[in-house]
């Protein structure tokens, strides 16, 4: 997920030439105060452009607290826009009130039901310890988003080493993800030169089950993209598992290296999957 700042028109042109799945139109921490109405004005004419081709798109609104979260909805709702990022969550109550608003602009639109999808940006400790219950807050939520950086300073901690101070809380974000079965989508690697640094914190993100990132530049979508998809080696490895399980007369054996369990035959099965899925999703969705 690419987002960009909804009141810069270069930013936003450059995000749609990218080969960003998705694209985020930022209203809030992008956005000054003093350009919020701008913003909203921009992204409706977007919205409302060529631009728009067959990816999903979403913005980011601002939350509740700010006051200006109805307004943006008033702004930019309508049939093109694919949904709302929801920022700064702290329980499940509050996706399900939201969700309701939701419902009301649908139907004064005229749109069908539960046209706009919801991810939630889990930035706030409340929201992490409410991760499954916020994931199972309403149909329209199809994945969560950890946020780091306002997590860290509700926290009054600090990035550590390894990433350390964030394993527990990414973790938790995708376990519940999982749970709910939607998309866990990690944190941003907010240091957009340091290739070596995206490379590690992407390698810790797969380890935790995340399926994609959101993405601060358009440099960082090509490391993100071929790191979060199904590699030749892998692919052929997944192939290797299902043949090996077909052919076992044994629920659990080791052939040529290889364990085969029901465990890693899921595992082999979901990764065949995937890389279906984005193949199709290449062909048939990206620019």
């Amino acid at each position: 997920m690419l987002f960009t700042s909804g009141h810069h028109q270069e930013y936003i042109n450059k995000a749609f030439k990218s080969k960003a799945d998705c694209i985020v139109l930022d209203l809030e921490d992008a956005v000054p105060e003093k350009m919020k109405s701008a913003a909203r004005v921009l992204s409706r004419e977007v919205l409302e452009s060529d631009l728009i081709d067959d990816r999903p798109v979403f913005v980011r609104i601002n939350p509740m607290e700010t006051g200006h979260t109805l307004v943006d909805l008033g702004a930019v709702a309508c049939q093109q826009l694919s949904g709302f990022v929801y920022p700064k969550a702290y329980c499940a109550s509050d996706v399900k009130a939201f969700s309701a608003q939701l419902a009301l602009i649908e139907m004064n639109l005229g749109l069908e039901k539960e046209h706009f999808d919801i991810i939630v940006l889990m930035e706030t400790p409340q929201a992490v310890l409410s991760a499954l219950e916020i994931a199972k807050a309403s149909p329209r939520v199809i994945g969560l988003l950890y946020g780091c950086e306002d997590f860290l300073t509700d926290m009054r901690g600090a990035h550590g080493p390894d990433g350390r101070s964030l394993l527990v809380p990414r973790h938790l974000v995708s376990m519940a993800a999982r749970a709910a079965d939607i998309i866990p989508i990690d944190t941003p690697y907010v240091k957009v030169h340091d290739s070596q640094g995206l490379a590690e914190h992407i390698g810790q993100a797969r380890e935790l089950g995340f399926e994609g990132m959101l993405v601060m530049s358009p440099r960082q979508i090509n490391e993100a993209r071929t790191s979060f998809s199904v590699s030749d080696q892998d692919y052929q490895y997944a192939q290797k598992i299902v043949e090996a399980s077909g052919k076992s007369t044994q629920g659990i054996s080791v052939s040529k290296d290889m364990f085969v369990s029901p465990p890693t035959f899921r595992r082999a099965q979901n990764l065949l999957a995937r890389y279906a899925a984005i193949a199709a999703f290449e062909k048939d969705v990206l620019p």
